[in-house]
Order: structure tokens, then sequence, then C-alpha cells
């Protein structure tokens, strides 16, 4: 009889006391065309989801944007094996886009993640699935919503969800990088001439895209108006290096610190674009400032060809109209580090 009473005594709290249960961790589609501040973001969620805070079911890549076609996917398994996740599975898109990106651009982007992932001569094993496939299997699989990170042209995202499709009901928000709202664009050498520089490169490399995935999707904008406030500064980069626990930060690191990259950052021409967007949505929403919802729609032809113009009728977006740039940094490192 005191056995049984001291087993009542010992459980009897446990039964009144339901354990706490975890929350799932989002699933999450991470579409690019992944050059390198794509890269450093991959290596970011990489942590996220080591952490349980996210569950990354699916890489895909695009191939017209600044990426190499065939070498965009070998990037991003290489990422994935550096941090640890060699099993995400990770497709390419090769729908053409609207207008090339600048080819020396293309080169130098090439060029630095080669080196900074030392994947030259590796070349990724047979596709057996396209983006557009591979985005639509994820979305039937996955349990609940699905949140997308698209931070490159928006064609993969476009073809794999039209309008009206079913697997559009499965997606919780897509969270853009993309678009300039009240600043100007950031086209740069071969892609300036002919346009008047309003436009955003996201959105000008498949502004039918882009148009298309506003209208369609629940769309969550980080714009130049917010990542102009991010820039990548010289003494950041060595803070990750000194301070980086993780592989990932290693990864960021390494990238960052490529003699292109580091000519490009002391001139002032690189911004935590994606990174941005990514820690906006998976980290601390408080790294952007001014999110309200606008209505923009994306001019199709002309000089102002893939410019997001504010219009009464247009797409109803989420976006942002800046950045806390020390929030953000704090929250990065954290994050590359599993911190937070």
């Amino acid at each position: 009889m005191r056995i049984v009473l001291l087993v009542l005594v010992l459980v009897l709290p446990l039964l009144a006391t339901p354990a706490t249960a975890q929350p799932r961790p989002v699933p999450v589609i991470y579409d690019s065309d992944l050059d390198v501040d794509d890269a450093s973001t991959l290596a970011y969620l990489c942590v996220q989801h080591q952490r349980h805070r996210i569950d990354l079911r699916a890489v895909t890549v695009a191939d017209n944007g600044f990426g190499v076609p065939g070498r965009t996917r070998q990037h991003a398994l290489s990422v994935l094996a550096e941090c640890g996740l060699p099993d995400v599975p990770v497709a390419e898109g090769a729908e053409p886009g609207v207008h090339p990106a600048p080819a020396s651009a293309v080169r130098d982007m090439e060029t630095v993640l080669t080196a900074a992932l030392g994947d030259a001569g590796r070349t990724p094993p047979p596709a057996t699935l396209t983006a557009a496939q591979l985005i639509r299997r994820t979305l039937a699989e996955a349990p609940g919503e699905v949140t997308v990170l698209a931070t490159g042209p928006l064609s993969n995202l476009a073809r794999a969800v039209p309008p009206g499709s079913p697997a559009a009901r499965k997606i919780g928000e897509v969270h853009v990088m993309g678009g300039a709202i009240s600043v100007p664009g950031n086209l740069f050498g071969e892609a300036l001439p002919g346009f008047d520089n309003s436009q955003e490169l996201n959105v000008w490399l498949d502004p039918v895209s882009a148009r298309q995935v506003f209208c369609s999707l629940p769309v969550v904008l980080t714009p130049l108006d917010a990542t102009d406030q991010v820039p990548i500064r010289q003494a950041y980069v060595d803070r990750i290096g000194a301070e980086g626990t993780t592989a990932s930060a290693g990864t960021v690191h390494r990238i960052m610190t490529h003699p292109v990259l580091r000519d490009g950052i002391a001139l002032g021409i690189f911004y935590w674009w994606d990174a941005l967007a990514a820690v906006a949505a998976f980290g601390d929403p408080r790294v952007v400032t001014g999110v309200r919802p606008v209505r923009l729609d994306v001019v199709q032809d002309g000089p102002q060809s893939g410019r997001t113009r504010p219009d009464a009728r247009g797409a109803k977006v989420i976006a942002a109209s800046g950045a806390d740039p020390g929030r953000f940094e704090e929250v990065f490192l954290a994050g590359l580090n599993g911190s937070q």
C-alpha cells in the first residue's frame, strides 16, 4: 500500500501538469540566384534550421540572375554541405528572364564563390526535379503553411505557383528582397543603357514574374528603401571573422573577404540585401522599420521596365521603408552563431 501511495504522489503531479508542446518550426523554401549575398543568407538559414527555428525544406536557384547556369546549383550544394545540411534538396530553374544580368558582375560572383567555397571543378549530380517542380512538391508535402524567402528574380516561384493554383493556398508569406519604392534603383554597368535606374535589379531581371507574384501571393517586401541602410562594413566583416563560432559564420567571412568583395566594400557598393530580408523574416522583424501596406505595380516596358511604382490599382504588399543597421548586425551575427 505504501508503494502504491508513493507512486501516486510521484505520478499525479505529472498528470496534472501537461508538458508544454514545442512549436513546430515554420517550413521554409529558399529561392535565389545564389550570388554572394544569397550564399551568405543560405549560411544563416542553415543555422536557423539546425537550431529548430525554421524547417528548411528546399533550396531553389534561378539561372537567369547573377549566377552561372549549373554553377548556381553547385554553389548551393557546397554551402549546405559546409554548413552541415547536405540532405536539403536543391533544384534549379532555367526559365529565361526579361533582362540579362551584367556579364561582368556574373563573372565576379562566380570567381568569388568558387574561391570561397572551394568547389572549382565540381559538378552537381543530375537533377531529378526542376525548381518549379521542387517548389510544388515541397508545398504539397509540408505540414501547414510554408514561408518562401525569395532573393532573386521571381521566375521560379511564378512558374511553380501560377495565379489560381491550389499550391498558392499552402503559402503563408513570401518574403521578397526586391523593388525600390521611394529611392533610386541599383542598376549598373551593362544594365544601365536604355533604362532610367528607377529599378531594383531582382525585379528588373524578370518584371513579368515579379508582377505575377505580387498580384497573386501574400508578399512581404524588403526593398532598397530598407537595404540601402545596411551597407556591408569592413569592420563588421572583421567582427564576423573574430567572433564567428560556426561553419556558417566561417563561410560568410570567406565570401566577404575575397579581394573582389573587399574592394567593393571599400567603395561602399555592397549591402546586406538578402540577409536583411532573411533576418526580418526569421530573426527579428525589428531590423526593418516603417513596415506598412502599399499598392505597387511593376512597370513592364520602356525605360522604367522593372520599376516598382506606387499605384492605387496595384497589388497590395507589405513593405518596409527603412532599417536599423545596428540591430541587424547584432541579430545577423547572433543568428550565424546560433544564439538568436
